[in-house]
């Protein structure tokens, strides 16, 4: 027998060892409650026979290259794999009362004098897709909310390519938008909510997760690698209720690929790129899955290296290329199923990024050129340790408790330097970020159909962040004050979904968390002497409805709140520090929501939202270039989203996304602010647009090619002087095409296909904005030739 027809069906053997059920025609008779998410055909098959208790085999070869949609419902074990294979080549037989076998499915031959046969029966409806992020495994259909998914074949957050960041997903939805400082210190915003286009200590108004934990809790993105990850869930904000303080303006979870416990698997990638009058870059990731147990103990181990080219030349220091990072990271997950319904999951991720400059021009320059005195490097080491306890009863009831460490130790540097002396006197300033975060959740749930169901749970955050600063010569640098904050978070949440009738159901739940915060103006990291603090005891609630207006369309009704923490931070003007004001925000929204009836049609969604924003909290700089945090006031604006998802016929799909921001901001709402002035880095206008085909070339290969363009309207890097700086305008495409025959793909990218010269972020060194010249430009036209190699 060749390898992958027996490593496929050993692999799919069901895990029935664990089931404690009377009899095999009973387990095949009765219906059980059945989740299994999109992913591929032998991945899927794999994790349906666990949750139904029934063996399921076959000797079939290319099930690992057929991707299903999932299922979801109380089904009996026959119903839920004739759903799962909807739409496949392949079809189920059934060997005894509680084993089947998975064949391809007979190719019809033309025969004469046939006569006239009646119809087949009506397929069933598909499956719906499961959001995951909700806590409680709504379907996206009924969620009252607006939510974004990016899965791998529907964007080009392809989990075989190493180079996937987070800077992909922002440019798959309009909704997403983000600073361009550099990998791993940019701030993400969601759907509006920007507080600032700086970095310090303050939380960001998007929460990132990772699975079940959080990966920061203040300071920025950490911007870890999207490879081998199985999709990207952005629930839009405030999202106080499931996930607490700093979720103001919604959570982006990352999805990693499980551990299979029933198949060995690796997968080899590599790439190469070459950038427009810039340097060449490339990258290299695997991946193994090995079960050392079957069905009962496994691990995945992930490895990736990332070195992107540099384009900006520095014409002072005589140097070209200067803003090369490299990213250099892994993940290790064990997982573990001792019991019938459970697994156990402890994984670790740990990532370094280096970057021997900024990526800033200055526009008085030909080219993308600037004049530094000095470099301005950075480096981050990141290590996420997470342990995730996971049990599923046959009734429904779902049991989770994650706990998760981060540190993460990141250093910068700044040109301070006087230019206009002759010759120029060289400053340094120097950050030096340390964070530590302990985070723990514990919730229990039970999902129903149409939207009902319920969640309550307890969490619990203890988080010490310490941001030290030096200023001064680059050989003799002299400490000046920083700020080190300690918070402890403490909350019990419960959500629950009642269904008033089949078509409407009503959402309501809340958060109580209470949370000190401890501060200490510091000049080095040692201290240990907290000498101020602030408590808050506060209810965030929420309040939403869900109406099924027709099968596949549905509306929502959403209002919720959530806050951010406040404490000691980094005042304007040297030496000096300031008491923060937590933030707070409430937000209401409605929207339709429309599912595709099949492989085949259309689906999208469109939602309007009105936010009211209080105590704003943002990282500034001062004119001198120090950075600086304050309370900047209220803000209040309206949000108009819409995105459309057609497929035609098989193999072609149209996909088009747009987001609308209108802001006006009250007279005496925060410092040289003016009614009409916007939020910062966030464009009144965002949109994107793609078309891809896919079509077979035999019975074991495929092509594919895929088109796109966005467009990113004007903002600005700040709302009063000198940061008032435009920012966007500009559209760019990208061009793409790939080759897969048996377990080789073959793929290639041109990024920037017309070359365009927009400006990302109008900042870089905070010490030169007030020039008012700075800008990051547009990556130059790179292209990118890559493989990947499963087994």
């Amino acid at each position: 027998m060749p390898v992958p027809r027996l490593r496929f069906a050993v692999s799919l053997l069901a895990a029935t060892a664990f089931a404690c059920v009377p009899s095999a025609s009973a387990r095949a008779a009765e219906r059980r409650a059945i989740a299994v998410a999109a992913a591929p055909l032998d991945r899927a098959i794999a994790v349906l026979a666990e949750q139904a208790g029934v063996d399921i085999g076959s000797a079939e070869p290319g099930l690992a290259r057929v991707r299903t949609r999932g299922v979801q419902g109380r089904l009996t074990p026959a119903a839920a794999l004739d759903r799962l294979l909807a739409g496949t080549p392949y079809t189920a037989q059934r060997v005894d009362a509680a084993s089947f076998r998975i064949v391809r499915r007979p190719v019809a031959r033309a025969v004469r004098h046939i006569a006239p046969s009646p119809p087949p029966p009506p397929e069933g409806p598909p499956p719906e897709i499961v959001v995951t992020a909700t806590k409680r495994e709504t379907s996206r259909l009924r969620f009252p909310g607006a939510l974004t998914i990016l899965r791998s074949g529907a964007t080009r957050l392809s989990g075989a390519d190493p180079a996937s960041t987070m800077d992909q997903a922002i440019a798959a939805s309009p909704i997403l938008q983000g600073t361009a400082l550099g990998t791993g210190r940019n701030k993400l915003f969601i759907r509006g909510v920007a507080d600032s286009s700086f970095t310090g200590p303050t939380q960001s108004t998007a929460a990132v997760y990772f699975g079940e934990v959080p990966v920061a809790y203040n300071g920025p993105d950490p911007g870890l690698n999207l490879y081998d990850m199985q999709q990207v869930e952005v629930l839009e904000g405030p999202q106080g209720t499931l996930y607490g303080a700093g979720a103001i303006g919604g959570i982006v979870r990352l999805v990693p690929q499980p551990v299979d416990l029933s198949a060995v698997a690796a997968t080899v990638s590599a790439g190469a790129s070459a950038t427009q009058d810039g340097d060449p870059g490339g990258d290299l990731a695997g991946m193994v899955n090995l079960p050392l147990l079957d069905g009962a103990l496994g691990l995945r181990a992930v490895g990736y290296h990332v070195a992107e080219g540099g384009y900006i030349n520095d014409v002072r220091r005589g140097l070209r290329d200067v803003n090369r990072t490299t990213t250099t990271g892994g993940r290790l997950d064990l997982r573990a199923a001792p019991a019938h319904g459970w697994t156990i999951d402890a994984g670790l991720v740990a990532q370094s990024i280096a970057a021997p400059d900024l990526q800033y021009a200055e526009r008085s320059m030909r080219g993308l050129s600037r004049a530094s005195v000095l470099a301005q490097p950075f480096d981050q080491r990141y290590l996420l340790g997470r342990v995730v306890v996971d049990k599923r009863w046959d009734d429904g009831l779902h049991l989770v408790s994650a706990t998760g460490l981060v540190r993460r130790d990141a250093a910068s540097r700044f040109d301070a330097s006087r230019q206009a002396a002759v010759p120029p006197v060289p400053l340094a300033y120097d950050t030096d970020e340390r964070s530590r975060l302990f985070s723990h959740e514990t919730r229990l749930s039970r999902s129903g159909a149409n939207g009902a169901g319920w969640l309550v749970g307890v969490a619990l955050i203890r988080a010490r962040d310490a941001y030290a600063r030096q200023y001064g010569r680059p050989d003799r640098l002299r400490d000046i004050v920083g700020v080190t904050n300690r918070t402890r978070d403490v909350a019990l949440f419960g959500e629950a979904g009642v269904a008033l009738s089949p078509a409407l159901t009503i959402t309501v739940g809340g958060r109580l968390t209470h949370q000190r915060t401890d501060g200490d103006p510091i000049a080095s990291l040692r201290t240990t002497n907290y000498i101020r603090g602030r408590s808050t005891t506060r209810l965030d609630p929420t309040l939403g409805a869900s109406w099924l207006l027709a099968p596949r369309l549905a509306a929502y009704a959403r209002y919720q709140s959530a806050f951010r923490t406040g404490g000691i931070t980094v005042a304007q003007g040297v030496g000096r520090v300031a008491d923060l004001l937590p933030d707070t925000i409430r937000v209401a929204e409605i929207g339709l929501r429309r599912d595709r009836h099949g492989p085949i049609g259309l689906a999208g969604s469109i939602g309007l939202s009105l936010t009211d924003w209080r105590h704003v909290q943002a990282d500034l700089v001062d004119r001198l270039g120090f950075p600086y945090t304050a309370n900047l006031g209220t803000t209040r604006f309206r949000g108009l989203e819409g995105n459309l998802d057609w497929v035609p016929l098989s193999g072609l799909r149209f996909a088009t996304a747009v987001f609308l921001n209108d802001t006006r901001v009250p007279v005496g709402s925060g410092p040289s602010r003016r009614p009409g002035d916007s939020v910062p880095n966030t464009p009144r206008v965002a949109a994107s647009g793609s078309v891809g085909y896919d079509w077979t070339l035999g019975t074991d290969s495929s092509a594919g090619i895929d088109a796109g363009w966005r467009y990113v309207g004007r903002s600005t890097v700040g709302t009063q002087a000198p940061l008032d700086v435009s920012q966007g305008d500009y559209g760019v495409a990208h061009l793409g095409a790939s080759w897969t025959r048996d377990r080789i793909r073959l793929t290639a990218t041109i990024d920037n296909l017309f070359d365009g010269k927009g400006d990302r972020f109008a900042g870089g060194n905070p010490f030169g904005l007030a020039m008012r010249s700075e800008y990051t430009p547009l990556r130059p036209r790179t292209i990118r030739l890559g493989g990947t190699v499963a087994w």
